[in-house]
């Protein structure tokens, strides 16, 4: 049974159905500006992190709020790790929990974090994707190296980014992220099948793999293209992460691959259509 320190199911929906506070909803629209190196260093590499995007006065308040839909979601799931799938192992996935929770919904709408990406793309605009918290239990096994736009039916995954936010100390131990630089070339696109049956592309054999440990409130943001997994969770206490995954203004529907063709972000739309759904709407 999944078990989060402080939180009950009625309390959870009590933080849920409440109003977040005036000076989280103020801090969350607030911009937080980044330097040229950063975004070179993002371009170039495909992956950045970033200091303070949420600063510790904010931190635990936003943190319940995820921490209390990951236990509505999955609170109920009574199965130890060792009885879950390999994939279930890697990690706790709670998706689209803003459409459920409008607490969530300030998190995940939040212009601090769009503008970031904005930012970092060189965009004029940006649209969300979806979200989910990625929470990796004690004894979570390994998240296998993967690239996300690979499950995405989008045209143009340079115009992809995914802010990975640490709601815990996450080092290395814990099950930190880890990313391949210069793995963000359209080029090396492969389907890494991390839900049933993963391999390791060839090519990242001979590629460096550079692990990112973060302090709470601490992020990355990494292009849909690039390379990454997670280590394993070798703690006693949770990973918390909070993930929200944002795109370009202006990409399209590729409804090429079976896979993934029924995205739930595409809804409704024919091949080349914009990508403009009730699930994706411009943020900033």
């Amino acid at each position: 049974m999944i078990k989060i320190e402080g939180l009950t199911e009625s309390s959870a929906k009590e933080i849920l159905n409440s109003e977040i506070s005036h000076s989280l909803k103020d801090y969350l629209n607030q911009p937080l500006e980044i330097t040229e190196n950063q975004i070179e260093f993002y371009q170039q590499n495909g992956f950045v992190k970033i200091e303070n995007v949420i600063e510790p006065e904010f931190l635990p308040e936003l943190k319940k709020i995820v921490e209390a839909a990951v236990l509505i979601r999955k609170g109920k799931d009574e199965r130890n790790l060792k009885d879950k799938s390999q994939y279930e192992q890697s990690f706790l996935q709670c998706g689209y929990l803003c459409w459920d929770f409008p607490a969530v919904k300030e998190i995940v709408f939040a212009k601090r974090f769009a503008g970031i990406v904005r930012d970092l793309m060189r965009a004029d605009h940006i649209r969300l994707w979806h979200d989910q918290a990625l929470f990796k239990e004690p004894g979570g096994r390994v998240t296998d190296a993967h690239q996300d736009c690979s499950y995405w039916p989008i045209h143009e995954p340079q115009f992809t980014s995914t802010m990975w936010l640490a709601l815990v100390d996450v080092p290395v131990e814990k099950g930190c992220l880890y990313f391949y630089p210069k793995t963000n070339d359209p080029n090396l696109k492969e389907y890494v099948d991390i839900f049933k049956n993963p391999h390791q592309p060839k090519f990242l054999n001979d590629k460096e793999k550079v692990f990112v440990p973060l302090k709470a409130g601490e992020a990355t943001f990494h292009s849909g293209l690039t390379f990454h997994g997670a280590g394993e969770n070798r703690t006693s206490q949770m990973r918390e992460a909070m993930t929200i995954i944002y795109i370009k203004d202006g990409v399209t529907f590729d409804s090429s691959d079976e896979r993934n063709k029924t995205h739930t972000s595409c809804i409704g739309l024919n091949e080349g259509n914009l990508i403009n759904t009730k699930y994706t709407p411009i943020l900033i």
